[in-house]
């Protein structure tokens, strides 16, 4: 009976720690949206302060699908959203220069 328990109870954080292992499919996708909606925009004034966002959030882009392709998808899922904000900041200052 207490083995039963016990393997059950394996079974069952087992399960759960493979559903928190879930690739971050989107925040990826939400980073290369922002990246193509940063480029997209006209760039102003602050051109090299806009483009040095934008070229970090493609590094962070670049760095999280490396840590896909190595199932690291906690720091895949960190560095696409350093991505999402990177392309959104670049974005804001673009709008801003407007």
């Amino acid at each position: 009976m207490m083995q039963g328990m016990r393997f059950t109870l394996c079974l069952l954080l087992l399960l759960c720690a493979a559903c928190a292992m879930k690739p971050p499919a989107q925040e990826m996708s939400d980073a290369r949206s922002a990246i193509k909606t940063a480029q997209q925009l006209p760039s102003g004034d602050n051109t090299s302060k806009a483009d040095r966002y934008l070229q970090s959030a493609e590094q962070a882009l670049d760095q999280a699908a490396e840590a896909m392709r190595a199932e690291q998808y906690d720091r895949a899922r960190n560095k696409a959203l350093e991505a999402r904000r990177n392309a959104q900041e670049a974005a804001r200052i673009k709008q801003s220069n407007k």
